[in-house]
């Protein structure tokens, strides 16, 4: 099993007449932005080898960056923590305290789907390279989850189980080891990556990435959040609000998948050279 490790920080001195002496980066918030960077670079580089105008991607990918930290908020405050926010509405601008996924998709996929729509812009073919840099850079953001184990799950002998991070309510012994739900979908945004790597070599119809990645997703995540526990992640008819939204999603995806295959359109693909 994995041994406990602290969150990598690394403390950069600041000079006098700052408000604070140093400025501390935490692992999350460093592999986060590597995230946004690398993927960002990935889905552009595709763009670049379909003919498309990388441009576009690049102008788009800051304001996902801000709809996924808005987004991801607010869905941790309306899923995960309803009364106290409703209580206290000003932690909805407490950005840094707590972020929701579900939340952070349900913004920004309309948001692009809009900044293509509204410049004119081939919306499905541009999709399909957000989906493909995506990849990498949920790999990315859940191994920041990872280094700081912030979604722990219940005990465990199973070889990836993370010792000393089992949460509030379970065994507090330092040797014993608890599911780590960041690592697992880091492991899994990875192996999409590869998936989608392969299914890049034969032409695909436009739009056939991020909705294979919807209709991936939506079971993993329903599966895995059957590991949460209660206290952090309450139910609501047996189900926590991440199942719930994850089968609407796999149902949308499902519907739009149908539709996308039937449509007349020429697949949008050029081979690597």
């Amino acid at each position: 099993m994995i041994p406990y490790f602290e969150q990598p920080t690394l403390n950069i001195p600041l000079p006098s007449g700052f408000p604070m002496e140093q400025l501390s980066l935490h692992g999350f918030g460093f592999l986060v932005a590597l995230g946004f960077m690398i993927g960002g670079r990935l889905s552009m580089d595709r763009a670049k080898r379909l003919g498309l105008n990388p441009e576009h991607l690049n102008k788009l990918i800051g304001q996902l960056v801000i709809g996924t930290f808005v987004g991801g908020h607010v869905g941790y405050g309306l899923m995960y923590d309803f009364d106290g926010y409703m209580a206290n509405p000003i932690k909805f601008l407490y950005l840094w305290e707590g972020l929701s996924s579900m939340g952070g998709f349900l913004v920004c996929v309309p948001l692009a789907y809009y900044f293509f729509k509204s410049n004119r812009l081939p919306v499905w073919p541009y999709m399909d390279c957000l989906a493909y840099g995506l990849t990498v850079g949920w790999f990315l953001g859940r191994m920041g989850c990872f280094v700081a184990h912030d979604h722990p799950g219940p005990e465990t002998t199973f070889f990836l189980g993370v010792q000393g991070i089992c949460p509030p309510g379970h065994n507090a012994n330092p040797g014993v080891a608890c599911h780590d739900m960041g690592l697992y979908e880091a492991l899994w945004s990875l192996s999409m990556f590869v998936l989608f790597s392969i299914l890049d070599r034969a032409p695909r119809f436009p739009g056939f990435y991020p909705i294979v990645l919807g209709l991936a997703y939506a079971p993993t995540r329903f599966a895995m959040d059957f590991l949460r526990p209660e206290s952090t992640d309450g139910r609501i008819l047996m189900l926590t609000p991440a199942q719930w939204v994850s089968v609407f999603l796999f149902a949308v995806c499902a519907a739009v998948f149908m539709n996308r295959r039937t449509a007349a359109e020429p697949p949008v693909w050029a081979p690597r050279s």
